[in-house]
């Protein structure tokens, strides 16, 4: 069979289509507009268990927990005076459930790893490959390069992020096709908070290791500000968001210096960030290098797919990372997308003698859109929560004081049972696999989804 994909990002959602579809034996090629796919990013990302299980079904899982942050504790605070509302060992109690435990991982870690694995790493990623055009036809798409380069495939994945390129070609062709030039103006990914990803030293500081802090409502603004931070005994992470002073935004963040970085730290600098530190300490032992301020934007598309183009990740489902709930739900779209692809190029048909028959436009759209309805149903919930959580997180006030102090202590979702909530609604439903054989571990709850061999 000749059925190609053509990925677009090589950024974590990404990389794993590119396992998962080594292991479904269906030809790709990563495409990706910078010069590397690794990075220094110093952006910290919550691998829930359920995805930490799809790592290990490629192989992935003792590599990274060998560079996972250890966590164990999570404790809430005001953000006004240090004062801790609540604490749990919500971490611990998910492993107890699952049988897999929270990794935080650096973006770069996770990213340096995935490559590693990747068999096709030299022969099908293509850096410095930015895309201009994508033209489908009857049998398949071709994608033009700002090189002047061709590249011919079946069909496109755009996993190329919130500023998806992918998606506004696939905009512009769909509205061509409905005569509805109402859509390009479409602008699907509003900002309304922005902040700062970064790490700084603890040598000094003394910030409990291995415990998540989230303070909520402090600074001195009406809007608040939420700080979330995890620590070893040698080095911080943390990450703010507060809301935009010019208020939501379609445009595309800018690019902020130094000096803005350094100004908005400074509106934050009396923000507890645990009972004993304050963010201005924090910043005082900051790591400029790895450390980015950026908007950060949310959305939720309607239409994940138009002919042989389709979407996945922050291109279609985008929240802020409030609730660390991004990346899982890109990668557990990849893995129904892979799913809904590996049944339509191996279905019954084809092992009937059929193996060089490529599937039709109508029959790849069909495809997508079962993964489409599919990722719908379980990622809107999600965002909706992601979107109620940063509003509230943020805001200040005698209702968020008398929640956070009263109500949160005794009726939090993450401490009832053991988070037996949590793991039943959220962790036990996530996707697997369903061609790559696995087992994987257990716990309390079982998986909802196994792979049948």
């Amino acid at each position: 069979m000749t059925f190609k994909v053509i990925i677009v990002g090589g950024g974590p959602v990404g990389l794993y289509m590119a396992h998962a579809f080594e292991r479904a034996n269906i030809d790709y090629v990563i495409l990706e507009q910078q010069d590397t796919v690794l990075n220094i990013s110093g952006q910290l990302l919550f691998t829930w268990p359920q995805t930490v299980r799809l790592f290990d079904q490629i192989g992935l899982l003792a590599d990274l927990e060998k560079v996972a942050l250890g966590i164990h504790h999570k404790k809430r605070l005001f953000g006004d005076n240090g004062q801790v509302t609540t604490t749990s060992n919500f971490w611990d109690a998910m492993q107890d459930n699952h049988g897999y435990p929270f990794l935080p991982l650096l973006r770069s870690e996770l990213v340096r790893i995935l490559y590693a694995h990747l068999k096709g790493r030299e022969s099908n990623i293509r850096v410095n490959s930015r895309v201009t055009d994508i033209r489908p036809h009857a049998t398949g798409v071709h994608v033009h390069l700002a090189d002047g380069s061709l590249i011919t495939g079946s069909i496109v994945v755009g996993a190329d992020g919130v500023h998806s390129r992918t998606r506004q070609i696939m905009d512009s062709l769909a509205a061509q096709h409905a005569l509805n030039p109402a859509r390009l103006a479409n602008k699907p990914m509003v900002s309304t908070f922005y902040g700062i990803f970064g790490r700084a030293s603890n040598l000094d500081l003394g910030i409990e290791p291995e415990v998540f802090f989230e303070s909520r409502g402090g600074g001195g603004e009406p809007g608040g500000a939420v700080v979330q931070c995890l620590a070893t005994k040698e080095i911080v992470q943390f990450v703010t968001l507060k809301p935009l002073p010019g208020g939501p935004t379609a445009e595309r963040g800018p690019r902020y210096s130094e000096e803005e970085m350094d100004e908005y730290a400074a509106s934050l600098a009396d923000v507890a960030v645990c009972p004993s530190v304050k963010f201005g300490d924090v910043w005082a032992k900051v790591e400029k290098k790895s450390t980015r301020m950026l908007n950060q934007e949310e959305g939720f598309l309607d239409s994940w797919f138009f002919d042989r183009i389709v979407l996945v990740g922050d291109a279609v489902h985008k929240s802020t990372s409030v609730n660390g709930l991004g990346m899982t739900c890109g990668l557990h779209s990849g893995a129904v997308l892979a799913n809904e692809l590996h049944s339509l190029l191996f279905s019954e048909q084809h092992e009937k003698g059929e193996e060089d028959k490529e599937p039709s436009t109508e029959e790849l759209e069909g495809a997508f859109k079962r993964y489409q309805e599919d990722r719908k149903t379980e990622v809107k919930p999600i965002w909706n929560g992601g979107h109620a959580m940063i509003r509230e997180v943020v805001k200040k006030g005698w209702v968020s004081w008398f929640w956070d102090r009263f109500v949160l202590p005794w009726c939090d979702m993450e401490t009832f049972a053991k988070g037996l909530l949590v793991s039943v609604l959220l962790v036990r439903q996530g996707q697997i696999l369903r061609f790559v054989p696995f087992e994987g571990r257990g716990g309390r709850v079982p998986w909802a989804r196994k792979v049948v061999v």
